[in-house]
């Protein structure tokens, strides 16, 4: 469990930079780059073995939609939905990536 809000810190610390320095000096594409390449891997590192309650699942989703809905250029006063979103950067939900994950351990294990 405590990996699993270290690894939430680190996402928080990763996003808040990624928004900072990169967001309005770089192209949407070259954000989606890195957030595919340093983010989704630094997040989901032992997503395999952690148990995810309603409240964390929400928490993670949020997180990930901290850093989506700028990079697609939508403020919450848009009034866009994460699904749309999502669909308009082509980008899977973190929590099925964290379900995938955990069925191939799973997997693996048998």
């Amino acid at each position: 469990m405590f990996q699993l809000y270290r690894s939430k810190n680190i996402i928080v610390y990763v996003v808040s930079t990624i928004r900072e320095l990169l967001l309005g000096k770089r192209e949407r594409k070259t954000i989606l780059k890195i957030y595919n390449t340093s983010v989704l891997p630094t997040f989901l590192y032992g997503s395999e073995n952690w148990t995810l309650t309603g409240s964390q699942r929400r928490r993670t989703e949020a997180v990930e939609m901290k850093l989506l809905r700028p990079l697609a250029g939508y403020t919450l006063y848009d009034h866009k939905t994460n699904d749309y979103i999502r669909r308009e950067l082509q980008i899977t939900e973190i929590l099925d990536k964290i379900d995938e994950y955990r069925r191939n351990w799973f997997q693996h294990l048998q």
